[in-house]
């Protein structure tokens, strides 16, 4: 009888020590928001898999998911808490019978313009007894887009709606030297690079090119971020490009509203695996209004060239097509329509931050 207590003892005493040290073997953990771009307090859920893949029971696994700081968690039945970094905690326990799973949702907003990244979590495991626990580290690789909040839009708005009257009444009245809609006698007033001379010697007259009117107004928005001349402190200058980037949001939605087609460039740094945000080409609709809303998301508040290298790329690009172009910028209207080249652009409209909005 003896011994048999001493076998038993013996027997839970390495179970106990087997237990421990495979508490968490075969069992996995990842984690991931439900959306990959959202708005500023926007509800989005984190939806978190524990997997049991080993045949064994899993008698006690405690879990603890760090959010980005800042998060808001809606879930009233969530234990909440902070890590050391400000990150948010949620934490569960459960059990975990062989080769099973459990899937978790929690909803949670984030308020503020960003790319967040989520830590990973920490996992715990109990032993057969339950007297000691034993834990580890699991890394996460998933991320979310906050795109900046538009502010008060309405002056904006009323700005905007003024300046794609005048391109709308201008389209029709400016002709498009792309678009050759026939030929007609020589008068003496068009400029000479307007004669065909092909035409002139099969009429026997001087011709020139009648162009057409363009058929659809479209426009470029260049974002500037660059203030380094400016005299005020660091704090300001953030707040001057972060007005930039909501102003930049509500430009695109009204260009989007109205269905007028336009490219995009910029000089702002992008933080993450993100493609050359720097240009965008000529376009409308969902995807590429979203291309530009990740980018504001991700754009930090540093710029990679100076404004005059920025224009010199929209230059570069028109081909004198004379483009429409919104610039908006943290620095005064003077500073930037030092480096507009007028010959090369159409119409103008410069939207300092802070200034429309007041």
């Amino acid at each position: 009888m003896v011994l048999f207590f001493i076998a038993l003892a013996a027997f839970a005493f390495f179970l106990e020590r087997w237990s421990i040290s495979n508490a968490l073997n075969g069992v996995e953990f990842e984690y991931a928001p439900s959306l990959l771009l959202a708005a500023p307090d926007e509800v989005f859920d984190v939806v978190a898999d524990l997997t049991n893949r080993s045949m064994r029971f899993v008698p006690f696994v405690r879990v603890e998911e760090f959010l980005p700081p800042g998060t808001a968690v809606y879930d009233q039945t969530a234990k909440v808490g902070l890590g050391v970094k400000e990150d948010v905690l949620v934490s569960f326990t459960t059990y975990l019978a062989p080769r099973s799973g459990l899937r978790s949702s929690v909803p949670v907003s984030i308020p503020a313009r960003g790319r967040y990244v989520f830590h990973g979590a920490q996992l715990g495991g109990g032993d057969f007894l339950g007297l000691s626990e034993r834990g580890h580290r699991v890394g996460s690789f998933s991320e979310i887009v906050i795109y900046p909040r538009e502010g008060d839009t309405g002056p904006l708005d009323v700005v905007m709606g003024s300046f794609l009257g005048d391109l709308s009444v201008r389209r029709f009245i400016i002709e498009d030297p792309v678009l050759t809609s026939g030929f007609r006698e020589y008068t003496g007033r068009e400029p000479m690079k307007a004669i065909s001379w092909t035409q002139s010697a099969r009429a026997g007259n001087i011709m020139v090119k009648s162009f057409d009117f363009t058929t659809e107004p479209s426009v470029t928005v260049l974002l500037n971020v660059e203030c380094d001349e400016m005299a005020c402190s660091d704090e300001e200058k953030i707040e001057r490009i972060e007005s930039c980037y909501s102003m930049t949001h509500t430009v695109c939605r009204i260009l989007e509203e109205r269905k007028i087609q336009y490219d995009f460039y910029t000089n702002a740094t992008t933080s993450g695996a993100f493609a050359d945000w720097s240009y965008l080409g000529e376009g409308l609709g969902h995807k590429h209004f979203f291309t530009i809303l990740e980018g504001l998301g991700r754009a930090s508040h540093r710029a990679k060239e100076p404004f005059s290298a920025a224009m010199k790329r929209v230059d570069s690009r028109s081909g004198g097509s004379r483009r429409s172009l919104v610039i908006l910028t943290p620095t005064d209207k003077n500073y930037v329509m030092a480096h507009v080249n007028k010959e090369n652009v159409g119409q103008v409209l410069v939207i300092p931050a802070g200034e429309v909005l007041r």
